[in-house]
């Protein structure tokens, strides 16, 4: 964690000048899972408005939950940047004996974005890039022990057109902004899944209080759906690739020691024409999702406390009619439900420039326990540590 800190605080100083210039807000990181994302990650805050069009009193100031990701201010510059690093710590260490996994993984987000040109009779529209470079797991053990271990790993770039209060309901104060994405396959996750592209529209509710005695208040409601499109039904990769145990990992460079990496166990279920491998595992198709919020900040916005729960419905590619492949262990099910929840502390830090710093809980897990018995409790997972389905975070934000 202290390395984790002091990368922080450099990063901090560097962007300081270019800020102070701009004096602009910027994107933030939405989520680890979120998205993070997907999965999903918790992101940092902002003390604007998710609309400069928009009366609306109050507004949450955590960016992971404005409209895409993208909290506005009052800078005029149409280009903003904002650097998230984000670190967390899973709860698999708290796992007694040998089921103790630990996990402490690191992950730095970069989001430009730029305010389009204003459409007749359309609040002005913001475009905005998002790729994250992560480390999944720092600390060394016998379940995470696989290719990617301690390696950088980059995501997907994402797009995102955000209309932000594009309406809002005049008696209520409820505003509603939408967000359309996509996002390009040049990740080795999904050139191995032979993913085309993501594509995903979400149209946030948002009602804020007016300034009250002990500070304001905010409620949000968000639906959204991703569909995804394949060059072929099932992942891939070369037959050839060398097994994972039969050759020692690099020592030398992470990054450019990844093409001499197996991409995945070759677990090899069907040869193609092409020469390569059907590997095990099944693409996911699409998904619905809906998630709440809720939140409290100070007057002066440098103090927010959120809460947030979703609830997601992903569908995946039905299992082939082939009797060779059939397992005892496939349950035939053709979706998967999960959940996720966070409770995060955000403080603005009174500079001229975008500064934050954020901590909380957040989990993301399966509805039901392994048994099929016991709903799993949104926020932390109390049944099976050992996953990591649970974290504590620490995330620095800084915008240019």
């Amino acid at each position: 964690m202290r390395r984790s800190f002091v990368l922080s605080a450099l990063l901090a100083l560097v962007l300081a000048p270019s800020a102070l210039a701009q004096q602009a807000t910027a994107a933030a990181n939405p989520a680890p899972a979120a998205a993070s994302s997907t999965t999903t990650q918790p992101a940092a805050s902002a003390t604007s408005s998710t609309s400069s069009t928009s009366s609306a009193p109050a507004t949450p100031t955590n960016a992971r939950l404005a409209a895409g990701g993208v909290v506005t201010g009052g800078g005029t510059f149409p280009l903003h940047i904002q650097a998230t690093l984000d670190n967390a710590i899973g709860n698999g260490g708290l796992a007694p004996g040998y089921q103790s996994q630990p996990s402490f993984s690191t992950s730095f987000n970069l989001r430009p974005t730029v305010a389009l040109p204003r459409a007749e009779g359309l609040p002005r529209m913001n475009l905005s890039m998002s790729i994250d470079f992560s480390v999944a797991n720092w600390l060394p053990a016998y379940s995470n022990g696989g290719v990617f271990d301690r390696q950088v790993r980059v995501s997907d770039p994402s797009l995102a057109l955000i209309l932000p209060g594009i309406f809002r309901e005049e008696f209520t104060g409820i505003g509603v902004s939408l967000v359309l994405s996509g996002r390009a396959p040049l990740s080795i996750t999904s050139r191995q899944q032979n993913l085309v592209t993501n594509l995903g529209g979400a149209a946030q509710f948002m009602w804020g209080s007016p300034d009250t005695p002990v500070g304001t208040f905010f409620f949000q409601y968000t639906p959204s759906a991703r569909v995804a499109f394949y060059s072929q039904p099932g992942p891939t990769m070369p037959c050839d690739v060398p097994a994972p145990y039969g050759t020692p990992l690099p020592s030398g460079d992470p990054v450019n020691g990844l093409d001499e990496l197996p991409l995945v166990l070759p677990r090899v279920e069907q040869l193609l024409p092409n020469g390569e491998c059907v590997l095990s595992g099944r693409q996911n198709l699409g998904s619905i999702n809906n998630s709440m919020a809720t939140g409290w900040s100070t007057s002066d916005g440098a103090h927010n406390v959120s809460l947030s729960l979703a609830w997601s419905l992903g569908f995946v590619r039905p299992l082939a009619n082939n009797p060779e492949l059939a397992s005892p262990f496939s349950s035939g099910q053709n979706f998967n439900e999960n959940t996720s929840g966070s409770v995060s502390y955000t403080y603005t830090v009174p500079v001229d420039y975008p500064f934050y710093l954020t901590t909380g809980v957040a989990s993301g897990q399966p509805v039901w326990s392994a048994d099929g018995k016991a709903v799993r409790f949104p926020l932390w997972d109390f049944f099976t540590p050992a996953n990591n389905f649970s974290a504590a975070f620490f995330d620095v934000t800084v915008g240019i």
